[in-house]
């Protein structure tokens, strides 16, 4: 029975220290290896890098919100049609708070109940973006309106124009 050729493993070890990139080099073997290992890993970076960035640097911007040139007119909308959508934001908002306080949710802790309710309005100002054709940012502008012009709510009373103060939560 024949054992075939034997292993020199001194020799396997030897050369495979040209792959030991914690020491410096001590042949141009592993210098060559060391130079192709960097560039290949450069490379690897650069297309990486590329294709993560190259879409933000080529997106065109958003459009702009029209100039107010009609008077009255103010985010694309008139008055009439920002205070509709003011008093369809601030109904919802005001029943989420409803709901948040008598369903006890998040065990009563306030920041986080208003993260929460922040969640439901976004959904809300989507679908009003929607309906209306407009943007959400043009949504979150009306609503800042409302609020700073103390437009009413839907009980009369404007909307507070305040957050519970930032609480982390110790428990989950």
């Amino acid at each position: 029975m024949s054992d075939g050729p034997r292993l020199d493993w001194s020799r396997i070890q030897r050369n495979l220290q040209v792959f030991d990139f914690a020491v410096k080099p001590t042949t141009k073997a592993a210098w060559v290896v060391r130079l192709v290992v960097m560039l290949v890993a450069a490379w690897l970076v650069v297309k990486k890098t590329n294709a993560l960035v190259s879409p933000m640097l080529s997106a065109k911007p958003p459009p702009k919100i029209p100039n107010e040139e009609i008077e009255d007119y103010r985010f694309k909308y008139p008055e009439e049609v920002r205070r509709e959508i003011f008093m369809e934001i601030a109904k919802a908002e005001q029943a989420e708070r409803r709901r948040a306080i008598e369903a006890n949710t998040w065990k009563g802790h306030l920041w986080s109940r208003e993260d929460d309710r922040g969640h439901y309005e976004r959904v809300k100002m989507r679908e009003l973006a929607a309906r209306y054709k407009g943007t959400l940012t043009q949504m979150y502008l009306i609503l800042d309106e409302g609020i700073r012009k103390k437009w009413p709510g839907p009980n009369g009373e404007p909307l507070p124009a305040t957050t519970p103060p930032w609480d982390p939560r110790t428990t989950w």
